[in-house]
């Protein structure tokens, strides 16, 4: 019975997407063939699977999750959404060294949802995505996190402190320390607004290349396995990423000095 129910989620795409599409709740046979792909004859013959399987029910033209179903997905889902993220981009993922995220948002990188992996070539190897570039200049908020100097940080920054834009900065020792030696100008932008806070983490051991997150898109760049900043940077527009990616900031923000 167990292989029976696990084969039953996994072996269909029609039945998971039915099942996740119930999740949100009840639904017409009409409503569950508009999001799929399918004739109303191969759709009613994965939602007879479903209900013989005790997993949904219908009720006068809806179907809904039955409690067991419910149950199960409530179990599944992030397991779903893990193998999304990582199958789609399964290269990138391999080669990634994910040690500077903490274990309780490792389980949930399946709220990353539908990811970009950008990688530039070599005449905008340094320059930050254009997606991000456009979204600082809207954005109302941004947290950005980086352990590597990137040459456009201190004028998109400053830029940041000058429109008062409510932003939080966090920096490595080293990079802290050039960003205020050749970028006087700027640093002391970013110092005397009143919306930005600068923090410098002095933990040695962070494998976290940088975070970026605005009201509107998250990015990461992690480094490889071989300890390299190979540049590619993974981009998500999902309301989930955002909130994981400011739950990953917040906990290097509390691990991280603030500077006066």
């Amino acid at each position: 019975m167990k292989a029976e129910l696990i084969s039953t989620v996994f072996l269909s795409e029609k039945r998971k997407s039915t099942l996740l599409m119930l999740m949100e709740g009840p639904a017409t046979v009409d409503e569950i063939k508009d999001s799929l792909t399918g004739t109303t004859s191969s759709i009613m013959a994965q939602v007879k699977i479903l209900i013989e399987q005790g997993l949904i029910e219908q009720k006068e033209d809806e179907y809904r999750l039955t409690y067991i179903g419910n149950i199960i997905m409530k179990k599944i889902r992030p397991l779903i959404e893990t193998l999304n993220v990582v199958e789609d981009n399964k290269d990138y993922w391999d080669g990634r060294n994910l040690s500077a995220v903490p274990e309780f948002l490792l389980e949930r990188i399946g709220d990353l949802g539908k990811v970009l992996v950008h990688e530039p070539d070599l005449n905008h190897l340094f320059e930050p995505p254009k997606a991000l570039l456009t979204s600082l200049k809207q954005t109302k908020s941004a947290c950005t996190f980086y352990s590597y100097f990137c040459p456009s940080c201190p004028n998109n920054y400053s830029d940041l402190a000058k429109r008062e834009v409510n932003y939080e900065l966090i920096l490595t020792r080293p990079v802290y320390e050039r960003l205020m030696e050749e970028y006087n100008e700027q640093y002391e932008a970013m110092m005397k607004a009143r919306n930005s806070n600068l923090f410098i983490c002095d933990d040695d051991t962070v494998k976290l290349g940088s975070l970026s997150i605005t009201d509107e898109l998250m990015l990461i760049a992690f480094f490889n396995k071989q300890g390299i900043f190979d540049h590619k940077k993974v981009i998500s527009f999902e309301e989930s990423a955002l909130k994981w990616g400011k739950d990953l900031f917040l906990y290097y923000k509390e691990r991280s000095e603030k500077v006066k």
